[in-house]
């Protein structure tokens, strides 16, 4: 199949611009396309993948690689609107997918882990075993670890970054030991002991693994590299294809870059990645200080050329003169492209909604109203920086009746710091027969007592024999309830305040049980001291100690506190059952307007979710440093500085930066 390049491209969304014919033209190995926030990075690779397949001819097996799955669907749709179709040559995957084929013709078995409940029961078991293992040692800081309950969400967190960085041939490289190590890189003790156990119970005596995890394929093929020399061949990654390209490889971390260097120094003909330097947000990403193309570059062809593509179809003139000195780059606006460029101040966080407000309103009655159909579906997109921020902003929009979503971000009322203080609220308040509280506040509620009280919802223990012998007991996992159970129990509650009540006491729907000694449980028997006023309600010191007490990180006992004292602020002055009744309408009303498929004029994002997309207008709200940029760590500064340049880098028609006077993060740089 042999394509020509100027026919597919006469739609002037996708015509070539002068920096992309650069790249088209381009004769080199290896090319590094460094590209700025709505150039067609994606596009560019699209057109050099059509421009390889004309010119080595239909036969040409072109592997074209992204770092997220959402990159992936992008090209595809890239490629469909440049050539109808995704060619039959073009192999297009995501390194752990690639990482997951090499495997499978290697004759490993593949069995994925992608059932939640089951890996926190392994996760547990680990634990289980850690504790086995701890009667043979005398480790204080291991035994004061496991003395709690494991925190699955932070031991997550914590495996994923061991993982992307490589952190385990690191920490044989310092020659330190482990202590040291976590000390020295700001990493949990009991976490990484316990990442150890469950590495080496999921991959068994003879090194095979049982099952994989997302990102666990990366890993293995990495364990693989590991074994050869720097410059020794890796036979499953030798000439498989005639040509390489890669978008999104700011997300690049150590380990899909140990697999990239393979495949670019294993005979695979020409190599184009693109990447976009100034969006590395994710964590275990292996540069927060900018240098990720050197780093990039050093692992290539030293002739590697970069080519630079500044010119952006997203937006225009108002929105780069904005974005240049703040963020110390150089966008070039195309020709013919209208935006505006609003920046805003407030003193308050009310008076930062109430502007949120009035330019929703702008955006539906504006713009809306003069595009008649079009308009119905025209919406203001709130890109947040931390989802706590969220809770003021869905409570005042779901009091103006507006159909909001969220995405990235759950709603605030169905989070499980929200929903069990909600449910505790209804607990004491409630009437019989009052159905204040949906099943989903409930479901998150049991949830919540369950990972903020210690308690447990039905995990067994597992037999012992295995645990010592490294292996994990799987013997009637599926019938562990986990989420199923917080769902059926949330049911049985629904509408039924007394029988709640019960739960909360004695953590269990049975008769026999009894009550519980934790803080939630204190709450229901200390009723008579607590206020009515539901702003004072989330400041009571027995509610502030459930989380204190719960077996957090730093990171998520914060988050929750934070949560607590938004839901305290919109709350105050409100009497419990007042307060509840609104939140009931709320939740019903937008449950109501998602039957009847009303269209939403509100998105609520987190920064994550909007990567890689763009919207026609955009809000950036609680803009300051100190908070949208956040303190963090010098490490971590440049990666709170891309944070703010990706939220701002999404409008096409308009963009909205609301910042805190006193703290004003413009004029830059950032």
């Amino acid at each position: 199949m042999t394509l020509s390049s100027a026919k597919h491209w006469l739609n002037p969304y996708m015509a070539a611009s002068r920096e992309q014919q650069q790249v088209l033209a381009s004769s080199a190995t290896a090319v590094i396309i460094s590209a700025l926030a709505g150039t067609g990075k994606t596009t560019t690779l699209c057109m050099k993948a059509c421009d390889l397949i004309g010119r080595l001819g239909g036969g040409a097996r072109i592997l074209v690689l992204a770092y997220s799955r959402a990159g992936v669907t992008a090209i595809r749709d890239r490629m469909i609107k440049l050539n109808n179709a995704v060619p039959d040559s073009l192999d297009v995957l995501t390194i752990e997918q690639l990482c997951a084929r090499l495997l499978q013709e290697q004759g490993d078995p593949l069995e994925r882990l992608d059932d939640p409940v089951r890996q926190r029961r392994l996760i547990l078991q680990a634990q289980q075993a850690l504790l086995q293992d701890l009667t043979h040692e005398h480790d204080l800081a291991l035994a004061e670890w496991l003395a709690q309950e494991v925190d699955i969400d932070a031991f997550l967190a914590q495996e994923a970054l061991i993982k992307k960085r490589l952190l385990d041939r690191q920490q044989q490289e310092s020659g330190m030991s482990l202590h040291d190590f976590c000390a020295e890189m700001d990493l949990n003790y009991g976490l990484y002991r316990l990442y150890q156990k469950y590495e080496r119970m999921r991959v068994g005596i003879n090194e095979e693994p049982g099952f994989y995890a997302e990102g666990d394929c990366t890993f293995e093929v990495c364990r693989q590299l590991d074994l050869l020399d720097w410059n020794q061949p890796y036979e499953w990654l030798q000439g498989r294809y005639d040509a390489v390209l890669f978008d999104e490889l700011h997300d690049l971390d150590e380990g899909a870059l140990m697999v990239l260097r393979k495949l670019v120094h294993g005979g695979n003909g020409f190599f184009v990645g693109a990447g976009d330097f100034n969006q590395h947000i994710h964590e275990g990403a292996f540069s927060v200080f900018g240098e990720s193309l050197q780093r990039i570059k050093d692992y290539l062809p030293q002739d590697t050329e970069v080519l630079h593509i500044n010119t952006t179809r997203r937006f225009g003139a108002e929105i780069c003169n904005a974005l240049n000195p703040l963020f110390n780059v150089a966008f070039q606006p195309s020709a013919k492209v209208a935006d505006a460029f609003v920046p805003l101040t407030h003193d308050t966080d009310l008076q930062c909604v109430q502007q949120l407000v009035d330019l929703h309103g702008q955006v539906v009655n504006g713009w809306g109203s003069q595009r008649g159909e079009q308009g119905r579906h025209s919406a203001l997109n709130i890109i947040l920086r931390d989802p706590k921020d969220s809770l003021l902003i869905e409570w005042m929009f779901g009091h103006e009746g507006v159909h909001y979503g969220c995405q990235g971000i759950s709603p605030f009322y169905l989070r499980r710091e929200v929903a069990l203080v909600l449910t505790l609220m209804w607990a004491l308040n409630g009437k019989a027969g009052e159905r204040q509280l949906t099943p989903g506040i409930l479901s998150a509620a049991v949830e919540g007592l369950a990972h903020f009280g210690r308690r447990s919802m039905g995990s067994q223990e597992a037999d012992p024999v295995r645990l010592a012998q490294s292996q994990f007991d799987e013997a009637g996992w599926a019938e562990l309830p986990g989420t199923r159970e917080s769902q059926s129990v949330a049911t049985s509650l629904h509408g039924d305040v007394e029988r709640t009540r019960r739960y909360i006491l004695n953590g269990t729907l049975d008769p026999r049980s009894v009550p519980q000694a934790d803080a939630c449980a204190a709450i229901l028997t200390h009723a008579g001291g607590l206020p009515d006023d539901a702003g004072a309600f989330c400041e009571h010191p027995l509610l502030q100690r459930i989380f204190e007490d719960a077996p957090l990180n730093q990171r998520e006992r914060q988050s929750c506190k934070a949560s607590l004292k938004g839901l305290g602020q919109v709350g105050r002055g409100i009497p419990v059952a007042e307060f509840l009744g609104r939140l009931t309408l709320i939740v019903t009303r937008s449950i109501e307007m998602h039957r009847r498929k009303e269209p939403v004029t509100l998105r609520i994002l987190s920064i994550e979710a909007s990567k890689g997309r763009e919207f026609m207008f955009v809000a950036v709200p609680f803009v300051e440093r100190g908070r949208f940029p956040a303190p963090v760590r010098q490490e971590e500064a440049y990666r709170e500085r891309n944070m703010l340049y990706v939220a701002m880098t999404r409008a096409r028609a308009a963009l909205w930066l609301l910042e805190g006077s006193r703290r004003p993060v413009s004029p830059g740089p950032v």
